[in-house]
């Protein structure tokens, strides 16, 4: 089935609050990028201010290379441990690593003692690909800061070293060096971990397995470990991420990071049921944060748990009354459940930056209420002040005109918005719609098919084509592959289930339709997903069950003119 024209244009609002819940993430050490200023303990006279201004305007600039320059010789000329310190981070960030080693033996003469200043001398040999050179003070440094801390204090190095080797660009000589530093701590999960992350952004996946792996079993509970081999996993099949997430959270049901870290995937694929599981153990460990509170709210809508979704939405905006998304699915589920006086109260509050969007869903609720011209005079009312609001506005008024059978009219509306869209691709969708319905179909399908080479991985493209090839009759093998592909990436989209379902049907397997199309249904109650698995439950035999689906979806949507054409067949009106 095809999805909602102007909505499934639109983001999602929540993916930005979705990630906004995270928790701290594990520490991860560095030293702050350093702001050129003077450090001098002594006031500096004469040539040498000159050095030190001369490298505050430089930095305040953002030319680094210049500044450390100029703080280098200042260093050099006065000895002050502080601007030693400074210029040397500040060569380094600067990438002149050849002075950056002159400052950091300096330093290091100034301050034997200083893991820091070791670490510091490591990093601008490696720089230099003094590769030995460097493995060797990185594990002086290492060793100095487990005399110095115990173990706590070699940890933080560990940390430390891998924030300085992900800076550089060779990645797999960093992975090389850190393999060599755990050789020399096999029991330190910290170092395989950090081996890990080094690994994982070298693309060296197997080896990023491996480390993370290794520091798991060093320390099984550890939460940081967990998310970050779920991060890996992911990269390698999606699958296997969420099955040793569900397997950790089952041993550590107080992990929370890893909790919300699994939940977004899952809301990724669409798995709205298994993710709203998880948003609701996050926010019974967050009762008073209004953002885990709106997006588990979201994530109930998505799941149709329409009393829960607002039940949290409620409770969101007590903690946060001028939340403007709150109230935007507010009157979004006022709305699904035909509240339509309820929703426009809901609407009417929402504020900027959704009051454009808020103000479609007011104009398009009309058409739900059999009132189309009512709803083309509410959506003339509406100026798009940006080329984004423009595209949706124009998608609403096709939306319209199509309730009204005004196809052409639509279709001439959408080729003007493409004239002057910033992505005209959105747009594709659209007029693909209207070319069929206006007998176009070769037109139709090109548009299908430009908006898949644009957007392979693009589930809603995908389903948009498949879609097409099977309920035209035409390609309905390449239609089912289409809409397999597209269930690969949101297998959750009851959309997409019912694509498969109904290219099943259409290809004379009516029981293995059965399966989507049921779970299609069970996911959205939509009348047209109800005709299409009541007429794969006849096919299997099943009469008696498709004639009650498609008599209680038609008392529902007694104007869904599918249900009426399969029960007109079987002559069951």
């Amino acid at each position: 089935m095809r999805q909602g024209l102007w909505r499934a244009a639109l983001p999602v609002l929540a993916l930005g609050v979705l990630a906004g819940c995270a928790t701290t993430a594990p520490r991860s050490v560095s030293a702050p990028r350093p702001r050129p200023s003077a450090t001098a303990s002594v006031h500096p006279p004469g040539r040498l201010l000159y050095h030190v201004l001369l490298g505050d305007i430089a930095g305040q600039q953002g030319h680094l290379g210049q500044a450390a320059k100029a703080f280098g010789r200042a260093a050099q000329e006065t000895g002050d441990p502080g601007l030693t310190r400074h210029s040397a981070l500040l060569s380094l960030y600067a990438r002149r690593y050849a002075q950056a080693r002159q400052l950091t033996k300096l330093w290091l003469a100034q301050a034997p003692q200083s893991v820091s200043a070791r670490a510091a001398l490591a990093d601008a040999d490696l720089g230099l690909t003094r590769i030995a050179a460097a493995e060797r003070e990185f594990a002086q440094a290492l060793t100095q800061a487990a005399v110095q801390e115990g173990p706590e204090g070699r940890a933080f190095t560990f940390e430390h070293i891998a924030t300085l080797l992900l800076r550089h660009r060779r990645a797999v000589l960093t992975v090389t060096v850190m393999r060599a530093l755990t050789r020399l701590y096999p029991k330190d999960p910290i170092g395989e971990y950090a081996l890990a992350e080094l690994a994982r952004h070298s693309h060296e996946r197997t080896a990023a397995l491996r480390a993370v792996n290794a520091a798991l079993a060093l320390k099984p509970h550890w939460e940081g470990a967990a998310v970050l081999k779920a991060r890996i996993l992911w990269t390698i099949t999606p699958r296997r991420a969420l099955a040793f997430s569900a397997r950790f959270l089952q041993r550590n049901p107080s992990a929370t990071r890893l909790r919300l870290d699994y939940a977004r995937r899952l809301v990724s694929l669409q798995y709205w049921h298994r993710a709203l599981t998880q948003f609701q153990m996050i926010a019974a460990a967050a009762p008073n944060d209004p953002r885990v509170l709106y997006a588990a709210g979201l994530i109930a809508l998505r799941s149709h748990e329409f009393a829960l979704a607002r039940s949290y939405l409620k409770r969101s905006l007590v903690l946060a009354p001028n939340d403007a998304h709150a109230n935007l699915y507010l009157g979004e589920i006022a709305e699904t459940q035909k509240r339509y006086a309820r929703a426009h109260y809901y609407y009417a509050r929402v504020g900027k930056p959704y009051r454009f969007t808020a103000m479609m869903r007011d104009g398009l609720m009309l058409l739900a209420q059999s009132a189309p011209h009512l709803a083309w005079a509410r959506l003339a009312r509406i100026t798009a002040r940006t080329p984004a609001q423009a595209v949706a506005l124009a998608l609403a008024r096709n939306e319209v005109l199509m309730a009204l059978g005004q196809y052409a009219q639509g279709l001439a509306i959408v080729n003007a918005a493409m004239d002057h869209a910033p992505d005209p691709d959105v747009l594709l969708y659209a007029r693909a719609l209207d070319e069929e319905k206006l007998g176009a179909v070769a037109q139709a399908e090109q548009d299908l098919k430009r908006l898949v080479a644009a957007h392979p991985q693009s589930a809603t493209a995908l389903n948009a084509l498949g879609y097409t090839y099977i309920d035209n009759g035409q390609h309905e093998r390449r239609g089912l592959a289409l809409a397999r592909r597209a269930l690969a990436l949101a297998p959750g989209n009851p959309d997409i289930l019912d694509s498969v379902g109904w290219g099943y049907y259409r290809e004379g397997h009516p029981k293995t339709a059965v399966g989507y199309l049921q779970k299609a249904f069970d996911l959205s109650h939509d009348p047209t997903i109800a005709a299409h698995l009541g007429a794969a439950l006849w096919g299997s035999g099943q009469h008696a069950r498709a004639l009650r689906l498609w008599r209680g979806a038609l008392t529902k949507a007694p104007g869904n003119s599918a249900l009426k054409a399969e029960l007109a067949k079987h002559r069951a009106l």
